[in-house]
């Protein structure tokens, strides 16, 4: 079973289906994925659209009460009680000035029982320090330390410089005007400040401090909020949370920086805390230059995205099942002549020549399929050509058997005459045809193209004894060769060649006598014969010329009366033997010509 599921894996139909699946799965996970994220961007674009008339709400809301407040501060230094404090501030002393607290408290109370939203009112000069306090609380803060940290600090000098409009300042806690504020009685507040003076004075003689409880302001704009909703907060130019939904997360840092929205008033971001997602809406308010920022956590756009997601999971498996049911059916039809084709071949293998296809698909298998019949027939027609030529093989093997009578006859004929020089006593004669019939020998007793270097010499000894008689014995033939070297193997009439070359280039009018030379010795491996002759030798440029043209396979015609071409064709046997590494070179002579045969070392 489980071979036959391999089968199926390695058919082609079943490759194709699979690599239209897995084209098909990456296409459509590429679709579901770019569909999924246009989806959530168009979730996330509608949320910010709602967003926006609730930022608006809430920024009318906020800058509502801060018009408020500032209408009241103001209503507040019209009072001839506080314009007779602010006129007598710097020539009263601290023991007079205290007279004035409970007139002050009394104003401070009836405004903030009549305002609620106003926590505390404070009213500070540099010498006295802070007068004022909530409705239930009064306050003189004269001391050293805190009077330092207000009137140093960057809050005094921007409602000093802003005068006679008003600054808002977020982040302060009701313990810094009252230290007796405290568990909790303490919380954040927003003060409203403004320097101030007497009418008809040139001078700003105090500030004036107006607190709203940050709860109020918070409930301008996360009334209606619901916690799981998300966060929502005011912060500042800095990041830093002023106000929030959550009074906890009061002082943090916001992961949305002002700086990041650029000149823009309104917009979103996306942050990552955790393992929660949010999506971070900001709108710039009308005031202060704060920013209002709700942090929708993502998961609220699950049941919407999950709508999204069973949609896109049923048209996925959908299309995948459209798919592999359209790719299997057509598949099939289209690979149909290839099945067919493989049992056509399978028939053929099986002996079942000449098979052939009666109907062609009009396609690039049909090109096959063609093909699949002409290999079919002319298989049939070299099979009938095999057979033709096999007959006409036995033929020539008769007509060769009938071609040995020749060598016979000729090796009879050559003994008859000898049997005649003899009874005439031409000794010379004789050891002539005894020495050609040596030669003759291995040529046609032989197929064999290698044989043993003895061979080789006793072979050249009986060519030098008919070269003598043509030359007078005018040829000194000696060998140096020891036993190992003579057991080597070597090609067959390898040596003739270069002592023929050696006699036709030795030949000199005042030196009848040629001297030719034969030593072998087995040198790293390789058999080196060295074949001299006591010639008139070959200039240096010829030398290197015909070294160079044995090297790339040229063809040398000798200018001595030697033939080129037998060196060639030697050269030739060797490589083709033996490969490029072997064959045969000149090596310079002072007298004579050298010519060395590098063979590998093999025993025969």
């Amino acid at each position: 079973m489980k071979r036959a599921g391999r089968l199926r894996m390695n058919s082609l139909r079943a490759q194709l289906i699979l690599f239209f699946m897995i084209i098909s799965l990456v296409v459509l996970s590429a679709a579901s994925y770019i569909i999924y994220t246009f989806m959530l961007n168009q979730i996330k674009g509608q949320n910010e659209r709602l967003m926006y008339q609730q930022f608006q709400q809430a920024d009318h809301n906020i800058h509502g009460l801060v018009a408020d407040v500032d209408r009241l501060s103001k209503l507040f230094l019209l009072d001839d009680q506080i314009q007779e404090i602010l006129l007598h501030l710097s020539d009263k002393s601290e023991l007079e000035f205290l007279a004035y607290k409970n007139l002050l408290h009394a104003q401070i109370e009836k405004f903030i029982s009549n305002y609620g939203y106003v926590h505390s009112v404070y009213l500070t000069t540099e010498n006295l320090g802070a007068m004022g306090g909530s409705g239930d609380t009064t306050l003189v803060q004269s001391q050293e330390e805190w009077n330092k940290s207000f009137f140093g600090s960057d809050v005094f000098r921007r409602s000093v410089e802003a005068f006679p409009e008003m600054i808002i300042q977020g982040g302060l806690r009701k313990s810094y005007f009252n230290p007796y504020m405290t568990g909790t009685k303490d919380g954040s507040v927003v003060s409203m400040i403004r320097g101030v003076r007497a009418i008809y004075d040139p001078k700003t003689s105090a500030t004036l401090i107006f607190n709203v409880d940050e709860r109020y302001l918070a409930s301008l704009y996360s009334a209606d909020l619901n916690p799981s909703d998300g966060d929502m907060y005011i912060v500042d130019s800095q990041g830093s949370i002023l106000s929030g939904s959550r009074p906890e997360r009061i002082g943090t840092t916001s992961a949305f920086h002002p700086s990041e929205a650029g000149q823009e008033t309104y917009g979103s971001m996306d942050d990552r805390t955790g393992d929660a997602s949010y999506q971070l809406v900001y709108y710039k308010l009308q005031d202060a230059g704060w920013y209002a920022v709700k942090e929708i956590p993502l998961r609220m756009y699950s049941g919407q995205i999950l709508t999204v997601q069973r949609t896109l999971i049923a048209v996925f498996l959908c299309s995948i099942l459209i798919i592999f049911a359209v790719s299997y059916f057509w598949l099939r039809k289209m690979i149909k002549p290839l099945h067919l084709l493989a049992g056509k071949m399978k028939d053929v293998s099986r002996g079942e020549l000449g098979v052939t296809f009666d109907r062609i698909p009009n396609n690039e298998l049909g090109i096959v399929v063609r093909r699949f019949n002409e290999m079919s027939l002319s298989i049939v027609d070299l099979l009938d050509k095999n057979n033709r030529m096999q007959e006409s093989k036995r033929e020539l093997e008769i007509e060769a058997l009938q071609s040995q009578i020749n060598p016979h006859f000729l090796y009879n004929t050559l003994n008859m005459i000898r049997w005649m020089a003899t009874m005439i006593k031409a000794d010379n004669i004789v050891g002539t045809i005894v020495a050609l019939g040596n030669i003759l020998r291995p040529v046609f007793s032989s197929k064999d193209p290698m044989c043993s270097l003895r061979d080789e010499l006793s072979y050249l000894e009986h060519y030098i004894k008919i070269i003598n008689m043509r030359f007078n014995n005018s040829i000194r033939f000696e060998i140096e060769v020891e036993e190992p070297e003579l057991e080597c193997r070597v090609p067959r009439f390898l040596l003739q060649p270069l002592v023929e070359n050696s006699i036709a280039a030795g030949q000199r009018e005042e030196e009848p006598v040629i001297f030719i030379g034969i030593h072998a010795k087995i040198e790293e491996g390789e058999l080196r014969i060295r074949v001299s002759d006591s010639g008139i030798g070959l200039e240096p440029e010829l030398l290197e010329e015909l070294n160079r043209k044995l090297e790339s396979g040229e063809s040398h015609e000798s200018s001595g009366g030697g033939t080129g071409i037998g060196l060639s064709n030697v050269n030739k046997r060797i490589r083709l033997y033996f490969g490029p590494e072997y064959g045969i070179h000149f090596e310079p002579r002072e007298k004579g010509a050298e010519v060395v045969v590098r063979l590998p070392a093999g025993e025969a």
